[in-house]
């Protein structure tokens, strides 16, 4: 029997990638019929003729037909006004002719386990490929959406040590935008955090400025980099995307390759997805570590209480969640009416802040006979809300229907 198939598909606007799981653990980049062939057009095509979808390669060549739609930049569709349902068959038939690819290529594999990374991940798009799968017969464990800034810390972290000492910089430069993400890996009492920051940097340069005017590009990084490497103690540099293919970075090399490892490639983001697969839906290796980036939490929020006559604490959420995932439900007896203090621990910048919810005017009772429920959830990405409501105690005391409810933006406290 053979064996089952871990499959990462990095699922980017132009192209997408994909790299499966091989025997000794490691991902390895699938080639498209030729050897060094990895790009998969990122496009998919509807013939109203032949009532027939076609994706990657294909899609481009049978969008010359007469009344064929191409659709293409398939990952901000989204986010846009796309029709739903004309959204999902196009996802459905891109991600059909991915898996395919990938079943050929492995002589008939069965893909067991998928995870996609996106560039930015948020609730439309998770949900959107999730559904896909799941209406393919995938279960929603077999299936996982993670973001290119967690797919770099994945493979980042696969690497020697050496090359993560310090801070690592992955710089991505192609027709869309110019990326600088910068890793740093905070170590100190167990679980570490990996903190991904991301920088857009179109503004400085593009690659249509690049592919005219090398010289100007050049020499523009090279300057914006030797003032970082003077700030930033830095161990390791990616670069990838188009521009980083043209020639004459002469400067940026040089500046660059001075005692650190220097890497250029364009499969770091699909290797990624491939070792956040294995960590995923293999026994993990990196669970020493909480992944830090847009799209997760990047705090720890929790209340003070009193357990057996002793101050602690109550996590209400994590560092490294996805935000619009991250809500929970507590349920906790007061002895009375007070005010309910709550910290906000940042582990990377190693500073915690408070806020207070006031409860002061719930109704007086005997002690601890009041039964509250802490309903906490994000917002939006920098926005939480508490809401405490009195719950009364069984029969003795009903509930008041009294609630308070406090939201705070956390880069403002």
């Amino acid at each position: 029997m053979k064996k089952e198939l871990i499959l990462g598909i990095d699922f980017s606007r132009d192209y997408s990638q994909l790299a499966y799981i091989d025997n000794s653990g490691n991902p390895q980049s699938i080639s498209m019929g030729t050897k060094d062939n990895y790009l998969i057009p990122t496009a998919v095509c509807y013939n109203k003729d032949l009532d027939e979808w076609s994706a990657g390669e294909e899609a481009i060549n049978k969008s010359r037909l007469e009344n064929s739609t191409l659709y293409t930049d398939l990952p901000e569709m989204f986010t846009s006004e796309t029709d739903r349902e004309l959204l999902e068959k196009i996802t459905s038939a891109f991600m059909s002719y991915l898996i395919k690819l990938a079943v050929n290529y492995s002589n008939g594999r069965l893909i067991k386990n998928v995870l996609v990374t996106v560039n930015e991940v948020n609730p439309e798009i998770s949900d959107g490929i999730m559904k896909v799968f799941t209406d393919h017969g995938y279960n929603g464990d077999d299936v996982r959406v993670i973001s290119h800034s967690e797919s770099f810390v994945y493979y980042v972290l696969n690497q020697n040590s050496d090359i993560w000492i310090n801070k690592v910089y992955f710089l991505e430069l192609n027709r869309h935008e110019f990326l600088l993400r910068k890793l740093d890996v905070v170590k100190g009492r167990e679980p570490h955090v990996a903190d991904v920051t991301v920088k857009d940097m179109s503004d400085m340069l593009t690659l249509d400025v690049a592919s005219k005017d090398m010289d100007y590009a050049d020499n523009t990084l090279a300057k914006f980099l030797e003032e970082e490497l003077k700030k930033n103690v830095v161990s390791g540099i990616y670069l990838s995307g188009e521009g980083f293919y043209l020639e004459g970075w002469h400067k940026t090399l040089s500046t660059i390759c001075r005692n650190r490892r220097v890497f250029k490639g364009n499969n770091l983001i699909v290797k990624g997805a491939g070792y956040g697969a294995k960590e995923n839906f293999l026994p993990p290796t990196l669970d020493r570590y909480l992944i830090s980036c847009k799209g997760r939490t990047r705090v720890r929020v929790v209340m003070d209480v009193n357990y057996k006559d002793k101050d602690s604490t109550v996590t209400l959420s994590n560092i490294g969640e996805y935000w619009y995932q991250a809500k929970t439900k507590v349920e906790c007896i007061m002895e009375k009416p007070t005010v309910a203090v709550f910290e906000v621990q940042d582990l990377i910048n190693h500073t915690t802040e408070s806020f207070k919810v006031d409860l002061r005017n719930f109704p007086e009772r005997e002690p601890n006979t009041t039964r509250i429920e802490v309903k906490f959830r994000y917002i939006t990405e920098n926005k939480i809300e508490v809401q405490i409501t009195d719950l009364g105690f069984g029969e003795f005391f009903e509930s008041s229907g009294m609630s308070v409810k406090k939201e705070v933006v956390l880069s403002e406290l």
